[in-house]
């Protein structure tokens, strides 16, 4: 007698996340899924009820994952090394994960289905610029590093580039962008 395979919610995001990181977002269903499994998709219901669900899930994992590189990359640092070493880390995942990071995007501030670890990046963000933001608040500040480093995933994922390295301009609009920020902090 053949037993069914075990599977947990774990062990469907970890599928779910290996299936779209080799085979795209789109490729996603939840029969694919079950078939990789070795179950019936019924059987994934029980854990996730719908696609969405799953995608909600899966966008909250790789907050997770995104929030747990950059505290790596700040370790014992601060101020200014932490920024670089945080838009460095943010350029990186978004580089070597972009299945994963375009699922955190999508469900980054849907209303209904906000996934906690987006408010754990926020919170990321507004203590990594806390104490630097001179004339600013804290969530403009945070905001715009926020948006720029976006801005930049965008266009390295649109190839708009030109042939510039990702990694050589996000230097320069840190440069800029600390520049300004520690003339207005020298005032």
């Amino acid at each position: 007698m053949s037993y069914p395979k075990k599977i947990s919610r774990e062990t469907i995001l970890e599928s779910a996340i290996a299936l779209i990181e080799a085979s795209g977002l789109d490729q996603l269903s939840m029969r694919t899924l079950a078939t990789e499994l070795g179950v019936t998709p019924n059987a994934l219901y029980r854990y996730f009820s719908s696609r969405e669900d799953l995608e909600v899930a899966m966008a909250d994992e790789a907050g997770r994952m995104m929030l747990v590189a950059m505290q790596k990359a700040v370790g014992h640092k601060a101020g200014v090394d932490a920024i670089r070493a945080v838009a460095k880390t943010y350029l990186k995942f978004a580089r070597q994960r972009p299945a994963l990071y375009e699922l955190k995007m999508r469900y980054c501030k849907d209303e209904s289905n906000e996934p906690e670890s987006h408010q754990q990046l926020w919170d990321a963000m507004l203590a990594l610029v806390d104490g630097l933001q001179g004339p600013w608040a804290a969530e403009d500040l945070a905001m715009t590093l926020w948006a720029y480093l976006h801005g930049l995933v965008e266009l390295d994922r649109a190839d708009m580039l030109d042939g510039r390295k990702p990694d050589v301009v996000v230097e320069v609009g840190l440069d800029v962008f600390l520049a300004g920020l520690m003339a207005q902090l020298k005032k």
